[in-house]
């Protein structure tokens, strides 16, 4: 289970809303792979949903770089491609949650 601290975060509580239907196992799973991945980035989660679009001009601003950060976070833990995508999906799945989206990672066999 990830730290109270990183679980009071408003964005990690609205991800965690829509984990509801998963065991509290992998609900623990999901929460801690985010927190690894927001000690990875050197951001907390809040501020990653910030950064990521710009309010003022509506525009995406950090959205490579987050799609990017996501893909080499899910590879430096290793396992099969299908692993890693399904990492990386995880950290799409709490931009989507908080109503911002990453760009989408192709699955190998599709390249």
């Amino acid at each position: 289970m990830p730290s109270p601290d990183f679980a009071a975060h408003r964005s990690v509580q609205r991800y965690a809303a829509t984990l509801t239907d998963l065991t509290l196992g992998e609900r623990g799973e999901r929460l801690d792979l985010l927190e690894s991945f927001a000690v990875y980035v050197e951001r907390d989660p809040d501020t990653m949903v910030e950064e990521i679009f710009d309010e003022a001009t509506r525009k995406y601003r950090k959205r490579g770089f987050y799609t990017n950060a996501a893909k080499a976070f899910a590879a430096s833990l290793g396992g099969s491609p299908n692993a890693q995508l399904h990492r990386s999906n995880v950290i799409r799945a709490f931009f989507i949650a908080n109503g911002r989206r990453l760009l989408t990672e192709q699955p190998a066999w599709m390249s």
